[in-house]
């Protein structure tokens, strides 16, 4: 009886979850000031869609890091980081940071307010083993940058205006 019961559960549950992942729609009618120009289909472009150049500006970016990839500065960076982590040293981590980063899911608009953060929420035990246990010749570049840490938490970095920064922490 109670295994018919937590099967009559899981498939509520399961169920239930089916329209969870559904996209919303959202229809969209024009009033009657509108100009049909006005409306936008789903073959133009959005106005904030990232233009042409912002688009090669990424795209040279990820060429950069390749670039420094290959001059072995990945690697020099992300032994940087393993030190900082490993001395707990928030200057030098705030060093090598490019603002604004993602901090735990926070935008950290400077330095000034990622030292406020403090070492205990930038080096958390799990963090720094995750960090100190990288093969850094095993690291690759993406296109969000390398990410040190197979999953969170993490420290990710990047090419920014030709140089290499922590962009995100997580």
């Amino acid at each position: 009886m109670k295994k018919c019961i937590v099967l009559l559960l899981t498939g509520m549950l399961v169920f239930g979850c089916m329209g969870c992942g559904g996209q919303e729609v959202e229809i969209v009618t024009p009033t009657e000031n509108a100009a049909a120009e006005d409306i936008q289909t789903e073959n133009e472009p959005a106005e904030n869609a990232p233009t042409e150049e912002e688009t090669e500006e990424k795209n040279d970016n990820y060429q950069d890091l390749e670039e420094k990839g290959d001059l072995g500065e990945i690697a020099a960076f992300a032994e940087k980081i393993q030190s900082a982590a490993a001395d707990k040293d928030m200057e030098a981590l705030a060093d090598l940071c490019s603002y604004p980063l993602a901090v735990n899911g926070e935008v950290i608009e400077n330095r000034e307010a990622f030292m406020s953060l403090g070492e205990d929420v930038i080096f958390t035990e799990e963090r720094c083993a995750v960090i100190a246990s990288v093969d850094i010749s095993a690291l690759e570049e993406t296109m969000a940058g390398v990410i040190m840490g197979d999953a969170a938490p993490n420290i990710i970095f990047k090419s920014v205006d030709g140089n290499l920064g922590i962009t995100g922490i997580n």
